[in-house]
């Protein structure tokens, strides 16, 4: 019964806390290769409100150019999720990739998200800079009024190789507008 509770109390905040998500880049340009697909794990620390939440990423490649990929991060607050990336320039040891990708997430509102992520590869890791942009639909239960948020973020990573089959990636999500917020986050991803 004090495990209902304790849910019943979490589902609350969760629906009263009203709060722009973050959830970052988490890697580089590349898109994974068609019928394979990817795991991660990403402890994640916003600063300004502090916030930590530890994310879940699941990605599927459907076209040697286009992935799908989700996310689910549970903590400060829960967020889940998904995009399409689409590779526009292949990333590579000779030149810079490009990617966009487009997608939704809900927390307590909904919203939606475009990030367009520029990476190079080099000998021994990837460095990443993404400029990401979220469109946050909040609904106040009290007045039934609708606000519209656009927080925008500036992700810089390295994504260091393993092995074959996984990396580490170390980020830093950096606020350009309010009510975004700057944060750290770092993890692994296992390919399959």
């Amino acid at each position: 019964m004090n495990k209902i509770i304790m849910l019943a109390v979490l589902i609350m905040a969760v629906v009263l806390l009203q709060r722009p998500a973050q959830a970052g880049a988490f890697g580089t340009a590349a898109t994974l290769r068609s019928e394979h697909f990817s795991l991660g794990l990403e402890p994640s620390l916003a600063f300004s409100p502090t916030e930590f939440l530890f994310y879940f990423h699941g990605g599927l490649g459907l076209t040697p150019s286009i992935d799908l990929d989700a996310k689910l991060g549970l903590g400060s607050y829960i967020y889940f999720g998904a995009d399409v990336e689409f590779k526009l320039v292949p990333d590579s040891r000779y030149g810079p990739g490009l990617s966009c990708s487009l997608g939704a997430h809900g927390t307590s509102n909904f919203g939606l998200d475009a990030t367009l992520n520029l990476s190079n590869r080099f000998r021994t890791f990837s460095f990443y800079a993404a400029l990401d942009a979220d469109i946050e639909i909040l609904e106040d239960e009290g007045t039934n009024e609708t606000s519209i948020l656009v927080p925008f973020y500036f992700d810089l990573g390295v994504a260091i190789p393993l092995s074959r089959q996984s990396e580490f990636l170390f980020e830093g999500n950096i606020a350009l507008s309010e009510p975004a917020n700057s944060g750290l986050s770092g993890g692994i991803i296992f390919y399959f």
